[in-house]
This record gives C-alpha cells, sequence and structure tokens, in this order.
C-alpha cells in the first residue's frame, strides 16, 4: 500500500475517534447532569449576567456550546423562558465551549488518553450500576478524543510533509484570512462541534506550518460555523426561538466582521502574549479563542434591548406560546399575600400545559401523515417540555395546598389530577410516535380501510382535547358532558376498528406485525380519549373530591381477605 494512503487512513482514522469522543463525552455528560443543568437554566438566568455565568458553568460541564443553545431554544419553545434570558446563556455558552480548547493544548494528557480508554471500558462492561456505566462512557470518550487528536496530529504531519500542495494551501490561510475564515465556518457546520475544529486546528498549527496568523481566521469562522446546531433546533419552533437562533447567528458573525476588521493589530496582540508567555501554539490557539469569545460578550452585552428590536423587525409576529406564558404564573410571593389568586395563576399554567400537549398531539399527526425525522423530533421535544410543565405546575399547587381554604380545595384536587391527565396525554403521544416511527423504518403498510380509521379517531381525539382546555378555562359543564359523550363514540369505533382489523388479518390484506401495531396505535389513542374524560369528569362530578371521614366508616363489618 502506498505510504501516503496509509498516512490518509490514519488522519481519517484518527479524525473519526475524535469526533466520536468528544460526541460520547458530551452525551454521556449530559445524561449525567441533564435534569439538574435544565433546573439550574430555568431558575437562574433572571439577570443577564448570571445567565451568562450559568451558560458558562452548563457548558464547561457538558462540554457542547451547541447542547447548551439547543436547551435554551427547546425552554423558549416551551415558553419557561424568555428571549432576554436566552440571550445571556448564549453569550456564555461560546465562552464555556473555549475550555475545551484549553484542555487540547495539554500535552501530558494524550500521552495517558489509552489509560482513560480502558478505565471507561471497564466501567462499562463490568459495573453493572447505570450511572457507572455513563461515567464509563465519559471517560471512554475523554479518553478516545485524545487519543483520535494523537492520531490525527500525526497523520497531519505526514500529510503536510509529504505534499506541497497543502502546504502552500496553509500558507495562503496568512495572505487569504478571507479563506481562513470560510473554511472554519464550513467545516464547523459539517461536524456542528467548535471545539472539535478548533482542535483540528491547535493539531495543523503544531505541524509548522500553518502560522497562528494564518489559524486566527478559521477561529473566527468556528464561531459562524457553530451556529448551524440553533438554526436547526429552532427550525419549526415559536418566534422567539427562531428570534434566538437568529440572535446566536448574528452574535458570532458581528464577532467575526469586528475581530477581521482589527485582525492585524489582534494578531500582534496575540503574538506579542505568546512571545510574552512562550506559550505553545495550540494553547495560544486556546486564548484566542477565549479572547474571541470574551470581548464579543463584553461588546454586545450592553446593547441586549436593541439587539432585540432589531430581532422584532427582522422576525416580526407575535408568539402564542411567550403570549400564554409568563415567570408571574409561578410567583411564590402570591401564595403568601393571596392563596386565591396563585390558584388562578396555576390554573393559567395548566391551560398553557393543555396547549403544549395539544401541538405534541398535532405534531404527532403530521408525524403519522410525513414521517420526516423534523417532525419526529418536534414531538419529543413537546414530551420533555410537557414534562418540565408538570414538575413545575406539581411542586407550586404542594406550596399552594397549606394556604388555600376548604372552598377552594376542589379547585386544588382538581388541578393535580388535570396535570396528571395531561401528562399521561403526552406519554401515549410518545408512544405512538415510537409505533409510528417503527412501522416506518420497518416499511410497514396500512390498508386504505386502515389509515381511514385512525384518521377518523385522531379527529374526534383532537376534538375531545380542544374541548378539554375549553373546559380548563372555564368550567363548562355543557362541553364536558360533550366530551363524555365523545368517548362513547370512541369506544364504539375502536370495537369496530378492532373486528375490521381481524377479518383483514384473516384475509391477509396486512401482515400480524402490521397488524400488532394498528392494535396498539387504537388502544393510545382510545386511551388519550379517556384521559379527556376524566378532565370533563373533574368538572361535572364534585363528589369525587369529597373526604369521607374515617369515622363514618364501620370497618367491621369489611371481611378481611384471608391469608395464604
Amino acid at each position: 500500500m502506498n505510504d501516503l494512503i496509509k498516512v490518509l487512513i490514519g488522519l481519517i482514522g484518527g479524525l473519526g475517534v475524535f469526533l466520536y469522543g468528544i460526541n460520547l463525552m458530551g452525551d454521556s455528560l449530559q445524561t449525567l447532569a441533564g435534569d439538574k443543568m435544565k433546573r439550574i437554566v430555568e431558575k437562574l438566568t433572571n439577570n443577564i449576567f448570571i445567565g451568562i455565568l450559568v451558560g458558562m458553568l452548563v457548558t464547561a460541564i457538558i462540554q457542547s456550546s451547541s447542547a447548551t443553545t439547543a436547551l435554551s431554544i427547546s425552554l423558549i419553545r416551551a415558553g419557561l423562558m424568555t428571549m432576554p434570558q436566552a440571550i445571556g446563556i448564549i453569550m456564555g455558552a461560546n465562552i464555556g465551549t473555549t475550555i475545551t480548547a484549553f484542555l487540547f493544548s495539554v500535552p501530558a494528557i494524550s500521552d495517558y488518553s489509552l489509560i482513560f480508554v480502558g478505565v471507561g471500558a471497564i466501567l462499562i462492561f463490568f459495573i453493572r450500576h447505570k450511572k457507572i456505566k455513563v461515567v464509563g462512557n465519559v471517560i471512554l470518550g475523554f479518553g478516545l478524543l485524545f487519543y483520535g487528536l494523537d492520531l490525527m496530529g500525526n497523520g497531519l504531519k505526514e500529510v503536510v510533509n509529504n505534499s506541497q500542495t497543502v502546504r502552500n494551501i496553509l500558507v495562503s490561510f496568512k495572505d487569504y484570512p478571507i479563506l481562513g475564515l470560510l473554511t472554519g465556518t464550513i467545516l464547523t457546520a459539517i461536524v456542528q462541534s467548535s471545539s472539535a475544529t478548533t482542535g483540528i486546528v491547535q493539531s495543523i498549527v503544531d505541524t509548522g506550518e500553518l502560522s497562528i496568523r494564518g489559524a486566527i481566521p478559521i477561529i473566527f469562522g468556528n464561531n459562524i460555523g457553530t451556529t448551524i446546531t440553533a438554526i436547526i433546533a429552532a427550525l419549526g419552533g415559536s418566534i422567539a426561538a427562531k428570534r434566538t437562533s437568529l440572535f446566536h447567528t448574528l452574535f458570532n458573525i458581528f464577532g467575526a466582521i469586528l475581530f477581521m476588521v482589527l485582525l492585524v493589530p489582534f494578531s500582534n496582540l496575540i503574538i506579542y502574549i505568546q512571545d510574552l508567555t512562550n506559550a505553545s501554539n495550540k494553547l495560544t490557539i486556546a486564548y484566542t479563542h477565549a479572547i474571541f469569545n470574551i470581548t464579543n460578550t463584553l461588546v454586545l452585552v450592553w446593547f441586549v434591548k436593541q439587539i432585540i428590536w432589531l430581532l422584532k423587525k427582522i422576525i416580526p409576529g407575535k408568539d402564542e406560546l411567550e403570549e400564554e406564558y409568563s415567570d408571574d404564573m409561578f410567583n411564590e410571593d402570591l401564595i403568601k399575600n393571596s392563596p386565591v389568586l396563585a390558584l388562578e395563576s396555576s390554573k393559567n399554567a395548566i391551560v398553557h400545559m393543555a396547549h403544549v400537549v395539544k401541538n405534541m398531539l398535532l405534531s404527532t399527526i403530521h408525524y403519522y401523515k410525513e414521517p420526516t425525522q423534523k417532525n419526529l423530533d418536534e414531538g419529543l421535544l413537546y414530551e420533555t417540555i410537557i414534562n418540565t410543565l408538570d414538575r413545575k405546575i406539581h411542586e407550586y399547587l404542594v406550596k399552594i395546598t397549606s394556604s388555600v381554604d376548604d372552598f377552594h380545595s376542589y379547585d386544588l384536587s382538581k388541578y393535580f389530577d388535570t396535570i396528571r391527565d395531561l401528562e399521561r396525554i403526552g406519554d401515549h403521544c410518545e408512544n405512538l410516535l415510537e409505533v409510528f416511527e417503527y412501522i416506518h423504518e420497518n416499511k410497514g403498510v396500512f390498508s386504505e380501510e386502515a389509515h381511514h380509521d385512525l384518521q377518523e379517531l385522531f379527529d374526534i381525539a383532537m376534538k375531545m382535547l380542544e374541548s378539554s382546555i375549553r373546559i380548563i378555562e372555564s368550567n363548562d359543564i355543557i362541553i364536558a358532558n360533550q366530551v363524555i359523550k365523545l368517548e362513547e363514540y370512541v369506544d364504539q369505533l375502536v370495537k369496530k376498528s378492532r373486528k375490521r382489523h381481524t377479518i383483514r388479518v384473516n384475509e391477509g390484506i396486512c401482515t400480524s406485525e402490521t397488524g400488532i401495531m394498528f392494535i396498539e396505535l387504537l388502544s393510545n389513542i382510545e386511551r388519550i380519549a379517556d384521559h379527556c374524560t376524566n378532565i370533563a369528569e373533574y368538572t361535572i362530578n364534585k363528589d369525587y373530591y369529597i373526604v369521607i371521614d374515617e369515622k363514618e366508616i364501620d370497618l367491621k363489618t369489611i371481611k378481611k381477605v384471608p391469608q395464604n
């Protein structure tokens, strides 16, 4: 085999190991800290400067500014965060992501990378505890990314030494900085990780053929390319989510333009610092990345109001979720000062949650009709949002419990049950998505009759859910009775659909596997209707919440269950 081909194989393999390692470590860290990080982000972002610190902290822990940005956008789409709060997090995330580059600049870690790989593998394969296995994934990913970086660095050195063309291209970055900017943008957009691209740049600079001056524009481009994840996360989302994604893009583009204008003095400053501190090329790239993001944040943090005004001009319109939700819904001062108003505020939050559940059912129907990854991701995102709202509303209602009188305890009990039913509807939508995904992946096909039955049931389920929202808002008994009647109709339709399905199976019109999936779909839609009926019954049947005094029950008349 030609020596150059061997080198290229080593280079590509090293890049693959590096990218896999950085993704494995990041995903595993998110698994370990996901819910805790989300709660921190939710609670500590009222002040933009605290938001910046939170963004830095979260990104430094989970090692992914893209994940932090996507998290903030998902919270906006849920109505759990405002755009000004998200802006602070995104600024901080850009600073936090530079920590990885500093790790890459420590030469001793690469020497022991295989030890980390070994320890991680042992934890994964020989320890049963789930969390320990995830820790093993983090350690394995950490070792793999440095091992891959080492392989990639060796491969790059060989390629540079054996190819005059590559050397000429690297040298040209110094004379044509715009080429470096575009290279960094495109490369980061492809691998979707500015940390990964920075690691690649550090390895190339370490060969000695790419100068620090030539590498600096690539670092600027990295920050533009990383916005692709935010753009993807905002697709199909709320107006606020799209504005936040646009901010992330404009923020990094502004920084790149500013520093490209100041490229010569900035490069001179970086070289001066390197000479003064005797820093390695890798470390110099790391603090170049950090200075860029810190300076960009310090410049723009004072113009947040003006930036929001500009974003609203570029993306006009009102955001329904943003209008329905505000932090005042969970105002704890209301619990002390006016428990009745606090109860009303929790009702508004439940209505908001119900609309999110409705959006999830819509996304489920969209995925059924058009099984694209975008529609699937949209539906699963709503499930995460619903669970977050369920937790926040439940915690708020628990705090209200000790403050309300007996007259309002009925409403309190009803609200607890309502959020439970809404959360369960979200679970059944998730089940439907998983079944549809399985059918799509396995090329399952339903008959026209089966499609007709599913569509009819979905239409009724959607009508029942919309009516349930109106019941929560207005306690309308007439609508509640209509929902209960619709539930009886759903039961009849499901029975008929199952009978027709049995006939189709017997006649060989559908396979047994597809048939099982069809029955699963019917069951989940039927359960959605049941939970809508529960919400209706809470309004009609107030006796459901009457508490029976134990003294009124003659326990002696109750027969004991015989012991085996």
